[in-house]
């Protein structure tokens, strides 16, 4: 695999376990990133729709229950409605185990040049395992902690590159 670019378009499968203010739950996950654009399934057991979410710069388009709520923060729209959220404008990068560009960071790598933890925008996230050892593998775990919410995301299947 090369270098990945943090344009670069990809469609993440995996689950992500919550424990939000000492609730807990667990869903699958299918993320389509593009540039500019994020398109999000949160699916409960038996592959039930819980939430869409469709995130680009002209906004946020989020249907859960049979209805439609739109904002331009995907945050506060997250926290509304499914009631926590996923930093969105920076977890694309930290999905490919980078820290987002547009704001400072601190970072620990290990010796193969893969980030181990990362500290940016008032998040945590820590980088348990890799697919490989190799300095351009992507994460397979990942631990993000904000405040009173703990995220584990766990990737099934990486595709990289354009998806229509």
């Amino acid at each position: 695999m090369t270098q990945h670019d943090l344009a670069q378009s990809f469609v993440l499968n995996g689950r992500i376990a919550v424990n939000h203010h000492g609730e807990r739950s667990t869903v699958s996950l299918r993320w389509v990133h593009k540039p500019g654009s994020n398109d999000i399934l949160l699916l409960a057991p038996l592959g039930i729709t819980l939430a869409h979410i469709e995130h680009t710069a002209s906004g946020v388009l989020l249907e859960a229950s049979g209805k439609q709520y739109r904002s331009r923060d995907v945050e506060t729209l997250m926290d509304d409605v499914i009631g926590w959220h996923l930093p969105l404008d920076e977890m694309y990068t930290w999905a490919m185990a980078r820290p987002y560009p547009q704001s400072p960071f601190d970072v620990e790598s290990n010796t193969n040049k893969q980030i181990v933890w990362l500290r940016q925008d008032g998040w945590e996230i820590r980088y348990p395992r890799y697919q490989s050892d190799a300095e351009d593998s992507l994460p397979l775990k990942l631990l993000l902690r904000h405040n009173d919410l703990d995220l584990q995301l766990v990737v099934d299947e990486w595709e990289l590159g354009s998806h229509e």
